[in-house]
């Protein structure tokens, strides 16, 4: 990992840990619909086609893209500016994904060559975020307080 990749990566560790303490909730939220996105969009192409069901084109957005596109919206501030471009890039190549990438009842889309330019930038998120000290943690961050 880069040195400024591994910044970015302690940086969103110890930012999680002190909204936790100060009961900023959204921000983990967020943090935490993001991470499942970029896991899923980092997956081989069975993983995806798996986890997506047999409509990629109707469940792709509303399973997880919709969550990258909530983040790079509402999240800028608190990212490494190298993270919060490489997000931006991610959701505009999802945004180009040509019919051939959402496949068909007979065909695994995620088969399709555009998907391995996206499995790239989202596993190099995911190494931006921390994602490995992060994701041991995510389930104690989600037990919300009563």
């Amino acid at each position: 990992m880069s040195e400024t990749g591994l910044e970015s990566a302690e940086k969103i560790a110890s930012l999680i840990w002190t909204w936790y303490g100060q009961d900023e909730w959204r921000k983990i939220i967020l943090v935490g619909e993001l991470a499942p996105t970029l896991v899923f969009l980092s997956s081989d192409a069975n993983a995806q086609q798996q986890d997506i069901g047999c409509c990629a084109e109707c469940n792709l957005w509303s399973h997880f893209l919709e969550y990258l596109d909530t983040f790079v919206q509402r999240f800028p501030a608190h990212l490494q500016p190298q993270l919060y471009l490489l997000l931006r890039r991610l959701l505009s190549a999802c945004e180009a994904l040509s019919p051939a990438a959402y496949g068909t009842l007979e065909s695994n889309g995620f088969e399709d060559p555009q998907w391995a330019p996206l499995r790239e930038m989202a596993s190099e998120a995911l190494e931006q975020m921390g994602w490995p000290e992060l994701a041991e943690h995510l389930p104690a961050l989600r037990k919300w307080p009563d």
